[in-house]
């Protein structure tokens, strides 16, 4: 079976690190972005089966518009994408109902941060299974 390949596009390096080793730990291919500009080309060029995305990286919305332009591109339309943020603690709002409108926010799963590896390796499984 051909191992599933995932995009991180965050802009704090050590967790992009802690991350790729909790999925390669986990059998996964990883590959990383630091912004949404890298984010779109590694997805382009890589063809991931699934994108985990923060949200505030170079602008307060930057994970929240890349999703809504993977959304956009055909290619890219049934992408799982896990929006992975600290947002709710910066800011006070909650995204999490917003998830699946696809208007608002166009993305599969949405996690708080910090993370349990255990919780993110769940959603991770089922989305691939769902996309199946």
């Amino acid at each position: 079976m051909e191992k599933k390949k995932i995009l991180i596009v965050d802009d704090d390096v050590d967790l992009i690190k802690s991350l790729q080793a909790i999925l390669e730990n986990q059998q996964y291919d990883v590959v990383t972005a630091l912004n949404k500009k890298e984010g779109m080309e590694k997805a382009r060029s890589e063809k991931p089966d699934l994108a985990i995305l923060d949200v505030m990286m170079e602008t307060t919305q930057e994970g929240f518009e890349m999703s809504r332009e993977l959304r956009e591109e055909p290619e890219f339309k049934n992408l799982p994408i896990i929006i992975l943020t600290g947002i709710d603690v910066e800011t006070g709002v909650r995204f999490k109902s917003a998830v699946g409108d696809e208007d608002m926010i166009p993305v599969d799963g949405y996690i708080d941060k910090p993370v349990a590896p255990h919780i993110l390796i769940e959603e991770i499984k089922k989305l691939l299974e769902e996309k199946e």
